[in-house]
């Protein structure tokens, strides 16, 4: 009776472990009211030199409509990364892609432009996290807009 009771206490507390890491992670990519949410997808990124970060996916439609993807990957593989000081267009040579150093809600990014895939907004926040936004049919300033929101909403 002992061993099924710490059995049961063991599986009781790995459970609510793994719930209260599904629930930080959801305030990463939150459900905001007014929108639809699609499903929050989580990825632990590990290597064998152990653990990296987490990959959190969630597709988006705002209230206005835009539909848009948003990445949020955090831990060793994001807190390198810094948004580029130079703007470029690469014109007709590379098909006409763009980017651009942008600012949103206060954190520094990038917005990068492909005419067959859209735009891509990246947006480096805190130490070690970046967002990602992805959209194949809106503007830039409904993604950034939506990057807004969606920044101010996180925890």
């Amino acid at each position: 009776m002992l061993k099924k009771s710490i059995l049961f206490v063991i599986v009781l507390l790995f459970t609510l472990s793994a719930a209260a890491a599904l629930a930080a992670e959801a305030t990463k990519l939150p459900e905001i009211a007014g929108w639809e949410n699609g499903q929050l997808r989580t990825t632990e990124l590990d290597a064998l030199s152990g653990y990296k970060g987490t990959w959190l996916e969630r597709t988006y439609r705002t209230s206005g409509g835009t539909p848009f993807r948003a990445i949020w990957v955090e831990g060793a593989g994001a807190k390198g990364w810094e948004a580029n000081e130079m703007s470029s267009d690469n014109g007709e040579i590379w098909g006409g892609e763009t980017s651009e150093k942008v600012t949103v809600a206060g954190h520094n990014a990038m917005l990068e432009y492909r005419p067959v895939v859209g735009y891509s907004l990246i947006v480096k926040i805190g130490k070690d996290g970046v967002l990602t936004l992805e959209s194949q049919v809106e503007t830039k300033d409904a993604l950034t807009e939506a990057a807004g929101t969606l920044i101010k909403n996180m925890k």
